[in-house]
């Protein structure tokens, strides 16, 4: 299996996706979404997360 490294874009459009779509979404991808939601939280300030996710 290869290894892959998200960029930020890619995290950022990830969350945005898995957000939206959070109701529907498969409980086997709930870790995952977490681990992007966290990367996103941790790069960002309090502010601009709430304006990414606003």
């Amino acid at each position: 299996m290869n290894d892959y490294t998200f960029t930020e874009a890619e995290l950022q459009a990830l969350a945005l996706l898995l957000r939206r779509n959070e109701e529907g979404l498969n409980p086997v991808l709930e870790s995952f979404f977490h681990f992007v939601e966290g990367r996103i939280y941790d790069s960002m300030t309090i502010e601009e997360a709430e304006r990414f996710f606003g």
